[in-house]
C-alpha cells in the first residue's frame, strides 16, 4: 500500500501524476492544478473510506510518479496521451463493441493506404475509425480502382518486378516505373480529400468513365466502372437533404452504457459505431476525442442536452467543433441514430442466441442454459469472498445468486478460495451446464481439482475461464486456449458473466470490509477512541494484523508508547 508521506515532495504546481503498482505499471492517470494538493486529497479518510476505487487503488499503489506542465492545458492534453498510451485499470475507459480499424496515408515520398487496427506512431494522416476490416479494405479498393496509389510496403530505393495490382490498373507502381512525383501526389491529395469526406468527386469521375466507355463500346471497362460505382453507394449511405452542403456531423445517441455514433461527412453516413462506457456524456467526449485523438466534425449532435466542461469544450473548439447541441427528434438521422441504438442495447443485453454458438465453438456436451460464474475478491488478503452468479438462457437470474465468506484463507490464495467454494458449492448443489471461473489456467485447473475431491469429472460438467490480461478463453488441462474477436458473440456473452460476478464479488468485499469499524476489542482499551481506532486499522488491515504488529510499529500510529504497550497487551502476543 502506497505511503501518504509520498506526498511530501510533490510540488504545489500543474502536472500529471500517475499511482503504479508494483511493477512499475501506471494503474491510475489524473491532471492537477495542483499536484500537491490533489493527491494528498486521496489520503483523507472521507475520500477512501466506503470508496471501493479509491480504497482498492490505495491499497494497490505502491510508488506515484508525477510530471510539471507550465499550465493546466498542458496538464489535459499530457493526461489525455498518458491514457491513451498506458490504459490504467483504475482510470474510466472507453471499450469498442468490436474492433474498429483506421485507414492510414503514409508520410512519404511515394505515400501509401493501407488499413490499421490502432493509430500507431507511424507517420501520416489517419482516417476513422470504421465499422469493420471488410469495409475499409473495400474502401481502399475502390480508391485505388480511380487513383492508383500503392498499399505494399515494397523498399522503393531499389527497382523490382510489379505485383498484380499494377497489371490491373489499380497501382502506379513506383517500385517499377519511375513515376511523375507531381501526379502520384495529386492523386493523394484526390484520396485525403475523399477519405475527408468529399465522396463526390470519385461518385462524378466513375460516372462519367462508365458513359465514356459505354460511348466507345469498351464494355468490360464500363461494366468495370459500374461495379466500382455500385460499391461506391453500397459502403456509403446518402443522408437527406438538410444533412448536405459540407456538413461534417457526428451524432451521439445513448443510454449509458451503451453509446452509439453515427459519423456523416458532407452528406455521407461513413461510419456506424457502438461502444460501452460507464459514464455520462462527458466522460464519453473526453474518451473519444481526446484521448482517442478522434478528429472532431464540426457540429456534434446528442441525444439528450448535458453539460459539458469549459475544459473539454475548449479543446475541441480549438479542433474545429462549432457546437455541440441536442438533436431534433424530426430528424433522419434521429431516425437511424435511435433505430441502431436499441439494436444495440438489445444484442448486448439478449444474449441467449449465442448458446448455440457457445455450444459448437467451445465444443461443450450440452447446450449452456444454465450458466454459473465464480469470481473471488480480497484486500490484500483480508476478508476474502466468493461471489456465484446464475445466468438461465444469456440472462442473468439474480435471486439465484450466492455469497461465501471465506474465512479460512487468511493469505492471498485465489486457486484455494476457489477449490473451497467449488467443494461448499457442489456438494448440496447440482451442477448447472456450464462453469465459468473469473481467471486463467491455474484458477480453471483448481475448479476441476475440486470437483474431481467431491466425486465429478469433466464428463459431468464443461469448466472454462477467461484470462485477463487479453480475453483468452482457457480450458482445463491441455486443452488449447481460444482467442476469438472482441466483438465475437460468444466471447461477449462470456464476458458479461465475467463483469456480472467480478461486480457481484466487489459488493459483497464491500460490505464486510465496511463493518471493520464496527465494536472490536480495540474499544475496550483506554486511549482508543474511533479516531485511533480507525487509524489502526486503516493501516494495519485488520485486528489479527495488529496483533502480529510491534509494539514500536503501533506506537508510530497512535503516538504513544504506553498506548502501544497496552493495545500489545490486550490483544496478546502471536
Amino acid at each position: 500500500m502506497i505511503e501518504r508521506e509520498i506526498v511530501k515532495n510533490i510540488p504545489r504546481k500543474p502536472g500529471v501524476y500517475l499511482f503504479k503498482d508494483n511493477k512499475g505499471t501506471p494503474i491510475y492517470i489524473g491532471k492537477a492544478k495542483n499536484l500537491k494538493n490533489r493527491v494528498s486529497s486521496y489520503f483523507n479518510k472521507s475520500n477512501y473510506i466506503g470508496n471501493e476505487k479509491t480504497l482498492s487503488l490505495l491499497e494497490e499503489a505502491t510508488n506515484l510518479d508525477y510530471i510539471v506542465t507550465s499550465n493546466e492545458s498542458q496538464a489535459f492534453i499530457l493526461e489525455a496521451n498518458f491514457i491513451y498510451t498506458h490504459k490504467p485499470k483504475y482510470n474510466i475507459m472507453l471499450k469498442d463493441t468490436r474492433v474498429y480499424p483506421y485507414i492510414l496515408v503514409t508520410d512519404e515520398k511515394y505515400p501509401k493506404i493501407k488499413y490499421v487496427r490502432t493509430k500507431k506512431e507511424e507517420k501520416g494522416k489517419y482516417f476513422g475509425p470504421y465499422p469493420d476490416v471488410r469495409f475499409v479494405k473495400d474502401v481502399i479498393e475502390v480508391l485505388q480502382s480511380v487513383y492508383k496509389i500503392r498499399s505494399c510496403d515494397r523498399d522503393l530505393t531499389r527497382k523490382s518486378k510489379p505485383c498484380f495490382l499494377y497489371h490491373l490498373g489499380r497501382c502506379y507502381g513506383p517500385c517499377y516505373n519511375d513515376v511523375d512525383e507531381n501526379l502520384y501526389n495529386e492523386s493523394v491529395n484526390k484520396v485525403l480529400a475523399f477519405l475527408a469526406g468529399d465522396l463526390s468527386e470519385v461518385k462524378n469521375y466513375l460516372e462519367k468513365m462508365m458513359k465514356e466507355y459505354a460511348q466507345i463500346k469498351n464494355y468490360e471497362k464500363a461494366a468495370q466502372m459500374r461495379d466500382t460505382l455500385f460499391k461506391l453507394k453500397s459502403l456509403f449511405d446518402e443522408i437527406a437533404v438538410e444533412y448536405k452542403n459540407g456538413k461534417n456531423i457526428d451524432i451521439i445517441m445513448y443510454e449509458s452504457p451503451v453509446y452509439v455514433v453515427l459519423r456523416v461527412r458532407k452528406g455521407y453516413l461513413i461510419s456506424k459505431l457502438s461502444f460501452t462506457l460507464e459514464g455520462n456524456l462527458e466522460d464519453f467526449l473526453y474518451q473519444y476525442y481526446i484521448v482517442r485523438k478522434n478528429e472532431p466534425p464540426t457540429t456534434i449532435y446528442t441525444l439528450y442536452e448535458e453539460k459539458v466542461s469549459e475544459e473539454i469544450t475548449n479543446y475541441l473548439k480549438e479542433q474545429g467543433l462549432k457546437k455541440i447541441e441536442k438533436i431534433g427528434k424530426g430528424s433522419k438521422l434521429y431516425e437511424i441514430g435511435f433505430k441502431n441504438l436499441e439494436e444495440e442495447i438489445n444484442r448486448q443485453s439478449d444474449l441467449s442466441s449465442s448458446l448455440k454458438l457457445a455450444k459448437e465453438i467451445l465444443s461443450l456436451k450440452k447446450l449452456p442454459r444454465i450458466i454459473e460464474g465464480i469470481d473471488i475478491s480480497h484486500l490484500q488478503g483480508l476478508y476474502t469472498v466468493a461471489s456465484l452468479v446464475y445466468f438461465e438462457d444469456g440472462r442473468p437470474k439474480k435471486e439465484n445468486y450466492r455469497k461465501y465468506r471465506l474465512d479460512n484463507i487468511k493469505e492471498p490464495d485465489d486457486f484455494e478460495s476457489i477449490r473451497t467454494v467449488i467443494r461448499r458449492r457442489y456438494q448440496k448443489n447440482s451442477l448447472p451446464d456450464l462453469l465459468f471461473i473469473d481467471g486463467g489456467k491455474g484458477q480453471v485447473n483448481s475448479a476441476v481439482e475440486a470437483l474431481k475431491d467431491i466425486g465429478y469429472t469433466l464428463n459431468d460438467v464443461d469448466v472454462i475461464g477467461i484470462a485477463k490480461e487479453d480475453e483468452r478463453i482457457v480450458f482445463p488441462g491441455e486443452i488449447q486456449d481460444l482467442h476469438l474477436p472482441l466483438d465475437h458473440p460468444v466471447l461477449r456473452l462470456l464476458i458479461y458473466v465475467r463483469d456480472e460476478t467480478h461486480r457481484f464479488a466487489i459488493g459483497f468485499n464491500r460490505n464486510l470490509r465496511s463493518k471493520r469499524f464496527e465494536r472490536t476489542k480495540l474499544d475496550e482499551i483506554p486511549g482508543v477512541g474511533p479516531k485511533r481506532k480507525k487509524e489502526l486499522i486503516q493501516h494495519f488491515g485488520g485486528i489479527r494484523k495488529i496483533r502480529e504488529a510491534s509494539t514500536q510499529d503501533i506506537a508510530k500510529v497512535v503516538k504513544s508508547q504506553k498506548i502501544a504497550e497496552r493495545i500489545k497487551q490486550t490483544l496478546g502476543e502471536n
